[in-house]
């Protein structure tokens, strides 16, 4: 039985590449955990915390038993854990995600697939109070 990894990610430096990109035909079993943006093309079943921008691309699959941590998230694939980011949160019209979500920002385009709670800080239109609400 293969044993579970950590891939952890340094910050970015000069000279150093772009974001990680995790292309379809990576599969991982276990913690993803790193410093910057990191693209997932393939799957993950586990945790995942980023510091920087998570990208589920479409077709990609991420499973976790708790929420994903990340600096801001843009979701086009399937996600089952929920999401939890310090900035934005962004749910394309292909992502089917089932988990709460948490973010400054979190936005849903027609056609995404959404199963959860919605945890943000919003203002409310003035017609509506125009009062902050949570």
């Amino acid at each position: 039985m293969a044993q579970a990894k950590t891939i952890t990610k340094r910050a970015l430096g000069p000279g150093d590449a772009g974001p990680t990109v995790l292309s379809a035909s990576v599969r991982i079993r276990g913690r993803l955990s790193g410093e910057g943006d990191v693209t997932v093309e393939g799957s993950i079943e586990g945790a995942v915390s980023v510091s920087g921008e998570l990208f589920v691309a479409e077709g990609a699959t991420v499973l976790s038993a708790e929420a994903l941590e990340a600096g801001s998230a843009t979701i086009g694939g399937h996600v089952e854990g929920g999401i939890s980011a310090g900035g934005a949160v962004h749910l394309t019209a292909s992502s089917r995600v089932r988990g709460d979500l948490k973010g400054s920002e979190v936005s849903i385009e027609e056609g995404a697939e959404f199963a959860g709670r919605i945890d943000a800080i919003f203002d409310l239109p003035a017609e509506l109070g125009g009062v902050r609400g949570r």
